[in-house]
């Protein structure tokens, strides 16, 4: 399968990266890279479906402890739609992912 960032997930990855920095450092930003590479390969060549997100059709993955990926399965390709964070409202969470 392909892997699609949208615009949105590409935002939400750059903030994760700009507070990972300033909070924790370079080391802490590599070690998050690792995790989300490795998640993102078995995602993209498993056959493997996650759990559904709330009541929408899209699907999640946990990434880590703080962080999961929102994704949708169109055809041959995962589009990766959100990263949201965990410990954040998740009412707040649910309307920035539903919001047309």
């Amino acid at each position: 399968m392909n892997i699609f960032w949208t615009n949105k997930a590409k935002s939400d990855l750059e903030k994760l990266e700009d507070f990972l920095i300033e909070n924790w450092g370079f080391d802490v930003l590599d070690d998050f890279y690792e995790i989300l590479e490795r998640k993102i390969y078995i995602l993209e060549t498993e056959k493997l479906i996650h759990q559904k997100y709330e009541d929408t059709d899209f699907h999640k993955l946990l990434i880590t402890k703080h962080n999961t990926i929102i994704y949708q399965i169109v055809d041959n390709q995962i589009n990766i739609l959100n990263m949201i964070n965990n410990f954040r409202n998740p009412d707040s969470n649910y309307e920035t992912i539903t919001e047309k």
